[in-house]
């Protein structure tokens, strides 16, 4: 029973969304030679600190710190999480610190400090990786 739920849950996910794995590991100085990657193509956004974009608390990220360039949204991984959007910022790190409306299950936002930035953004699909 437990095997077959297992399968289940694979393949729901498998089909949920394309994912590619890169083997990964670290050596015994830490330095990275392959690790455990996920990608995932993913609508990607932008948002700022504004009443209307937010809650009640616009600079304080549902992970409960405060905002900063390189915080991300995403309902669909847990808080700490690092990814990277090669397309469009190349070796940049991103950290999952806070969470969008429900109603979006598979994007990411992007933290910019100023509407203007984030309008500039717009809505693009690229690849994550999730790190």
């Amino acid at each position: 029973m437990r095997s077959k739920f297992t399968l289940l849950a694979v393949l729901f996910f498998l089909l949920c969304e394309p994912i590619v794995f890169a083997l990964a590991r670290e050596n015994i100085s830490g330095e990275r030679i392959e690790k455990n990657i996920r990608v995932l193509s993913v609508t990607v956004t932008a948002y700022s600190s504004t009443h209307d974009q937010t809650d009640d608390s616009p600079f304080t990220m549902a992970s409960g710190k405060r905002v900063y360039d390189g915080a991300i949204a995403a309902n669909f991984l847990p808080f700490g999480t690092e990814v990277m959007l090669p397309e469009l910022y190349d070796d940049k790190v991103f950290i999952v610190e806070d969470r969008m409306h429900r109603r979006f299950s598979n994007r990411v936002d992007i933290w910019m400090e100023t509407r203007e930035e984030a309008l500039e953004f717009g809505i693009k699909r690229v690849t994550i990786k999730i790190l």
